[in-house]
């Protein structure tokens, strides 16, 4: 886009692409997507069958 913009190859309906700003400009915007979290995929953690039919139980009781 931005070298489309330096070459005003469309003049009438060529892109105009905004000054660059800070990140967090853009997230503070209403309606902007949030903040990626540090720890955004976890790495996986391996449970015994049994533990897992345990907690299944419990929380079917509950």
């Amino acid at each position: 886009m931005e070298r489309l913009e330096r070459a005003s190859v469309q003049e009438t309906c060529g892109p105009k692409l905004n000054e660059p700003r800070d990140p967090q400009y853009w997230l503070d915007q209403p309606g902007a997507p949030k903040p990626k979290l540090d720890n955004e995929k976890p790495q996986g953690k391996t449970v015994r069958y049994e533990e897992l039919l345990k907690t299944w139980e419990q929380a079917r009781e509950s």
